[in-house]
């Protein structure tokens, strides 16, 4: 594998351990960044040394059954702090992510790539200052706001992109691991539940009126 595909997977891996915050296994990760064991596992071993090497706040975990991306523990103090502050969950996180990947992104793309259960994300991520809404026709334009750039240390779109690159990918995933309930809940409403991974194939509503 070529050194550019190298660093290119473990940038995946360590956007996608971070868009779980959870111990995910070799197996998961490599189906998610579409490759093998193999080279997820080898390049794993690489991520690890290079956070140990640049002294960093995150530590990269091997553990029996998984890898998990998390804080030091001189630092889990302040981040218990931040997490009380912004009451950002798991799903929360997940469907910013998809919004920072596609920003600025129609509500309705956002929502028929998260299901209707993104209305409640999108309000509270609004409510944190993350995010902003202005009308746009039926619908309302998502942008990012100063303070996503400020909490997430990036300063361009680019810087955006490359940061949260693979993120959304696990953001619909985790929607459509949800489907079930989902259309369970629209049963008998005449109702259908939005479908994710078409949209996900699909270029966003402003970008394809444009």
């Amino acid at each position: 594998m070529p050194e550019t595909q190298k660093q290119d997977l473990r940038k995946q891996l360590e956007a996608v351990l971070f868009a779980a915050g959870r111990k995910m296994t070799v197996d998961e990760l490599a189906r998610l960044c579409r490759t093998t064991p193999a080279p997820v596992q080898q390049q794993l071993q690489e991520l690890k040394a290079e956070y140990e090497n640049k002294d960093s706040s995150l530590l990269l975990m091997d553990e029996s059954d998984g890898w998990k991306l998390t804080v030091r523990e001189q630092y889990a103090p302040v981040v218990q702090k931040i997490v009380a502050e912004t009451e950002l969950t798991r799903t929360m996180i997940e469907t910013l992510a998809v919004i920072a990947w596609k920003a600025p992104v129609l509500q309705s793309s956002v929502i028929r790539i998260r299901t209707n259960k993104a209305y409640d994300h999108i309000a509270a991520l609004e409510k944190s200052g993350f995010i902003s809404r202005e009308k746009r026709g039926r619908s309302q334009m998502i942008k990012l706001t100063d303070r996503f750039f400020k909490y997430f240390d990036v300063k361009t779109p680019e810087e955006v992109k490359e940061k949260f690159k693979g993120l959304s990918e696990v953001a619909v995933n985790s929607a459509q691991s949800r489907q079930p309930e989902e259309s369970a809940s629209l049963a008998g409403t005449g109702e259908s539940s939005p479908n994710p991974s078409a949209e996900a194939a699909q270029p966003s509503d402003e970008k394809k009126a444009a």
